[in-house]
C-alpha cells in the first residue's frame, strides 16, 4: 500500500470512529427518545459510506463491486430519515416520513441493481471495477448524481417545513420552540454545506479532467464527516436539543398548540382549494376587512398585537386567517404587521408634528415593543436606519 493510501485510510478510520462514537451515544442514552435515535441514524450514513469506500477502493476488492450501488442505495434513505428526525424534534406525534414505503422506492431499485454485479464473470468484473475506479462507469456516475439531486430535494422539503414551523410559532407568539428552530436551521445548513462540498468533490474532476474521480470520495467524505462531528459537539450541546424523555415531554407539551395550529392551517388551505367559488368570496371579504383594520383603523399600532386578536375581530379562526395571509399575501402574520408598522414609522419620521420626537418614541407609536426590534425590522425593510431615513426625507427647518 502506498503511503498516500495509508494516510487516506487513517483519515477515513478517524472519521468513522468519531461518527460511530457519537451515534452510539445517541442510540444508548438513558430515557431515550425517537428524535435522538433518528439523529444517530443520520450520523451513520457518512460512516457507512466511508467504510464501504475503504473496503473496495483502497483494498481494490473487485469481487465487492456490488457494494457501490448498495452504498448509494443506503444513502437514498437519508431523506426520509431526515424528515422523520424533523418530525420528532418538532414535537409531533404519529407516523413520520420513515413509515411511508413510497419514500424508499428509489433505494429499493438501486439495491436491486447491485445483484447484477454478483453475476458478472471474473475478467469482465475486473474491467467494470477498473472503469468504476477511473470514474468511467456511466451507471455508477448517474446514480451518484441522482443521489445528490435526491438529497437536495429532501433538504429543500426539510427547509420549507422548518420555515413553516418557525413562521407559525411567530404567528402564535410561542417562544418555547425558538431554540429548537435555531438548531433545526443550523443542522440543515450544515448538511447543505456538506453536500455542496461533496458535489464540488464530484464535479470538479469532471470539469477539469472530463471524468469523475472515485478517489475524491475517500478525501471529501471523511472531511465532511469530521465537519459534522465538530458541528454536533459545538451546536448540539450549546442548543441543548439532545433531549431526555422528561425534557422531551415538556417540549412536546409546549409545542402541542403550535403543531395543532399547523394542522388546522393545512386543513383549511386544503378545504378552500377544493371550493374555488367559496375561495373567491372569502378572499374578497377577508382582504377588504384586513385593509379596513390596518389601513384605516391602524390596528397595527397596538403593542403586542397577536394573530388571535385580529382573527377574533374578523370572526374567523386563527388557522384560516394565517392560511389566507400566507397564501395570498405571501408573508406571515408577523411580517404583515411589521410591514404596516414600518410604513407607519416612515410617515411619522417625516411628519412636521413629530419632528422633535425621539426615534424611540416613533417606534413605540408605530407599535414596536422595543428600540432594538424597531431598528432591526426598519433597517431590514427599508435598507437604512430610522435616523438615516429621517435625515434624508425631512424638510429643513425655516
Amino acid at each position: 500500500m502506498y503511503i498516500s493510501n495509508t494516510l487516506i485510510l487513517q483519515l477515513n478510520l478517524l472519521a468513522t470512529i468519531v461518527l460511530l462514537t457519537v451515534s452510539c451515544g445517541l442510540f444508548f442514552r438513558k430515557n431515550n427518545i425517537k428524535a435522538n435515535i433518528f439523529l444517530g441514524f443520520l450520523l451513520l450514513y457518512p460512516a457507512i459510506t466511508i467504510m464501504i469506500n475503504a473496503i473496495f477502493i483502497i483494498f481494490r476488492k473487485h469481487n465487492l463491486l456490488f457494494l457501490a450501488p448498495v452504498n448509494i442505495g443506503i444513502n437514498l434513505t437519508f431523506g426520509p430519515v431526515l424528515l422523520s428526525y424533523l418530525h420528532f424534534i418538532q414535537g409531533k406525534g404519529g407516523n413520520a416520513a420513515a413509515g411511508k414505503i413510497l419514500h424508499f422506492v428509489p433505494a429499493l431499485i438501486v439495491f436491486t441493481s447491485s445483484v447484477y454485479y454478483l453475476f458478472i464473470p471474473g475478467n469482465e468484473l475486473i474491467r467494470v471495477f477498473n472503469d468504476v475506479l477511473a470514474g468511467n462507469n456511466t451507471y455508477i456516475n448517474c446514480i451518484n448524481l441522482f443521489l445528490l439531486i435526491h438529497i437536495g430535494i429532501y433538504l429543500y422539503i426539510a427547509w420549507r417545513r422548518t420555515k413553516v414551523y418557525e413562521a407559525r410559532a411567530l404567528d402564535l407568539g410561542i417562544s418555547e420552540t425558538e431554540t429548537s428552530v435555531k438548531w433545526q436551521k443550523a443542522f440543515l445548513i450544515c448538511i447543505i454545506s456538506v453536500n455542496i462540498l461533496l458535489l464540488l468533490a464530484y464535479s470538479l474532476p469532471v470539469v477539469i479532467t472530463g471524468k469523475a474521480h472515485i478517489y475524491s470520495d475517500l478525501i471529501a467524505t471523511p472531511v465532511t464527516a469530521l465537519i459534522m462531528y465538530g458541528f454536533m459537539i459545538y451546536k448540539g450541546l450549546s442548543y441543548h436539543v439532545i433531549y431526555s424523555k422528561p425534557e422531551y415531554q415538556a417540549y412536546t407539551a409546549a409545542a402541542a398548540p403550535l403543531n395543532s395550529f399547523i394542522e388546522e392551517v393545512e386543513a383549511s388551505n386544503k378545504q378552500r382549494r377544493q371550493s374555488p367559488v367559496y375561495e373567491d368570496e372569502f378572499i374578497n371579504e377577508v382582504n377588504a376587512r384586513l385593509n379596513e383594520l390596518f389601513q384605516c383603523q391602524k390596528i397595527h399600532v397596538r403593542p403586542g398585537l397577536k394573530l388571535h386578536d385580529v382573527a377574533a375581530i374578523l370572526s374567523v379562526s386563527p388557522a384560516v386567517l394565517s392560511g389566507f395571509i400566507n397564501s395570498r399575501l405571501k408573508m406571515t402574520f408577523f411580517e404583515m404587521v411589521n410591514h404596516y408598522r414600518v410604513e407607519e414609522a416612515k410617515q411619522l419620521l417625516v411628519h412636521p408634528d413629530y419632528r422633535h420626537y425621539k426615534i424611540e418614541y416613533i417606534g413605540e407609536a408605530s407599535g414596536f415593543n422595543s428600540r432594538a426590534s424597531f431598528f432591526s425590522v426598519f433597517k431590514k425593510q427599508v435598507g437604512k436606519t430610522p435616523q438615516a431615513f429621517k435625515d434624508e426625507h425631512s424638510l429643513p427647518l425655516n
